[in-house]
This record gives structure tokens, C-alpha cells and sequence, in this order.
């Protein structure tokens, strides 16, 4: 939130050069963010097939997890 105010503050300056700095920085925060999550939720979905696999049955739990890490 604190880059959003820099953000700001840079824009009324003028400073037109640093805010695209600050913009290209937050977009690469946001791509960071999404891998983050699409990595924690794959491994959260293999950890449920392989439970699945080698205890050859389900539960609805594991079946609502695997679910939402395929969302």
C-alpha cells in the first residue's frame, strides 16, 4: 500500500521517469505473487494425488482440495 502513496507523490512531482520505475517494480510483484500461488496450489494437488494413490481411496476432503488447487 505504502508504494500506491510513493506512487503518488512521485506523479504530483512530475517525476514521471520514477513512477514508471515504481509501476514496472509492481507488476513484477504481482507476476511473483501468481507464480507464488499457482506453485503452492500444484504441489497441494500432487500431495493429494499421491495420498490418494497410495492409499488407494478418496475422502471428500482430499476431492475439495484437489478442486481448488485445480480452480
Amino acid at each position: 500500500m505504502e508504494e500506491l502513496f510513493i506512487l503518488k507523490e512521485l506523479l504530483l512531482s512530475g517525476n514521471v521517469t520514477d513512477a514508471l520505475v515504481l509501476v514496472e517494480e509492481l507488476t513484477e510483484m504481482s507476476k511473483d505473487d501468481k507464480l507464488n500461488k499457482i506453485f503452492s496450489f500444484g504441489k497441494i494437488l500432487l500431495l493429494h494425488l499421491i495420498k490418494q494413490a497410495a492409499e488407494k481411496r478418496k475422502t471428500r476432503s482430499w476431492d475439495l482440495s484437489i478442486a481448488n488447487a485445480v480452480k
